[in-house]
């Protein structure tokens, strides 16, 4: 059993009415959900949803700070149908499935057709939930003329690139459809005259071989004089952190090494290069499993880069790191050696002793770790690190238990 590292680290059957505050829907069972999707429907206006659970203190702030605000009442009252769900409830919890709830709270705006429109992730200020719920309302009227005037062949590029920003959160594939057919029509001219095209091309277009990276790596001089540096390196951060993932899920190490060459250059100074160059192929390596170069990379960064006052801090970051994110036994063993070099370095690296022990019981050699985590908790300097050391040798007790 591994044990987490802790020490480490409306017309609904219930309507909410209030003078003061904003006019919510409880949806209770899937009669309730319909009811608000038909009144949707009847009145042409979005569904303003609000998924959250008793215990979550910011979904009561929410209540209490921003819906009783006298222009989110009157605003929203006038132009949604607003929702409220409990997740924990037993249709709620299927809603939030339905809808991807990860986190509390959560709000959406959604369509008649049961479509998420926009969400938004986490507690918002008044302000900030006007400007949203202000958006949603010029969004949601403005997308059916939008479409009309592309379809028709009638639209201008503004209004392309409004559409396609309408269009990313509720259609994704469609949003790229038209910025795929947008984009092949760019010149340079129009790179340097509209910057909203590299970030258009930085979400559609970011691919190692594309037109509109050739662009801007030929073209660096100009599109900084045009849009700033920071417009510049920008762009290039999104190419860095998109391929970089799509390096991962397939596999690509040309493309790993083409973004180290090519990509880090163009946003990072050189001093930086090698540690970023490190880093990237660290998540590289340790997401597709290849645990021997990342081995090898660990290894060869620290003979060539790290200073020999720095290295004890290294080997415990990169140990703790290991211990935080894998389970693989052959690299539990490899934390357990940097820890073990650590501490050959500084004895008196509290820390560094601890860890060493507690990766030893994730090995599965308990006694020796408990051993290990006694003899770190004779050179803790406070009760803090004593109190570790006591959790530590409790968990790897549970371990043992188990």
């Amino acid at each position: 059993m591994r044990v987490p590292l802790v020490v480490i680290s409306i017309f609904i059957s219930t309507l909410t009415f209030a003078s003061d505050s904003l006019l919510f829907n409880e949806i209770k069972n899937e009669k309730d959900w319909q009811k608000v999707v038909e009144l949707a429907k009847a009145q042409n206006k979005l569904l303003f949803v609000d998924a959250y659970a008793d215990w979550c203190a910011y979904c009561h702030q929410l209540d209490e700070e921003v819906y009783t605000n006298n222009q989110v009442i009157k605003y929203f009252n006038n132009n949604f149908i607003n929702v409220k769900f409990d997740t924990e409830s037993e249709y709620g919890a299927q809603l939030a499935n339905i809808f991807g709830v990860s986190s509390l709270p959560t709000l959406f705006f959604i369509t008649e057709d049961q479509e998420i429109f926009d969400t938004i992730l986490g507690f918002i200020p008044a302000p900030a939930l006007m400007a949203y719920g202000q958006r949603a309302v010029d969004d949601f009227a403005q997308l059916p003329i939008l479409e009309k005037k592309y379809d028709d062949l009638i639209a201008t590029n503004e209004e392309k690139l409004e559409l396609i920003r309408i269009l990313e959160n509720k259609d994704f594939e469609r949003a790229a459809e038209i910025a795929k057919d947008y984009i092949s029509q760019l010149k340079l001219v129009d790179y340097l005259e509209n910057v909203e095209n590299l970030w258009l091309v930085s979400r559609f277009e970011n691919h190692l071989s594309s037109a509109p990276y050739g662009y801007m790596t030929t073209h660096k001089s100009e599109i900084i004089e045009a849009h700033g540096i920071d417009e510049y390196e920008d762009y290039f951060k999104t190419i860095y952190n998109d391929n970089l993932q799509l390096a991962i899920k397939y596999g690509d190490e040309n493309l790993l090494y083409q973004l180290i060459r090519e990509v880090l250059p163009e946003f990072l100074p050189e001093v930086e290069i090698p540690e970023a160059a490190f880093i990237t192929k660290k998540l590289y390596f340790g997401q597709r499993r290849n645990y021997q170069k990342y081995q090898f990379e660990v290894n060869s960064y620290m003979n060539n880069h790290v200073a020999a006052d720095s290295k004890v801090d290294f080997l415990f970051s990169n140990g703790l790191e290991i211990i935080e994110d894998q389970e693989d036994v052959a690299m539990l063993q490899f934390a357990a050696n940097l820890l073990t070099q650590a501490t050959a370095i500084n004895p008196t690296h509290f820390e560094a002793a601890a860890l060493l022990g507690y990766a030893k019981g994730l090995l599965g050699d308990y006694d020796v770790a408990i051993a290990q985590i006694e003899k770190a908790k004779t050179i803790a300097q406070n009760d803090e690190q004593r109190e570790m050391a006591d959790s530590l040798i409790l968990a790897v007790q549970q371990m043992k238990g188990s």
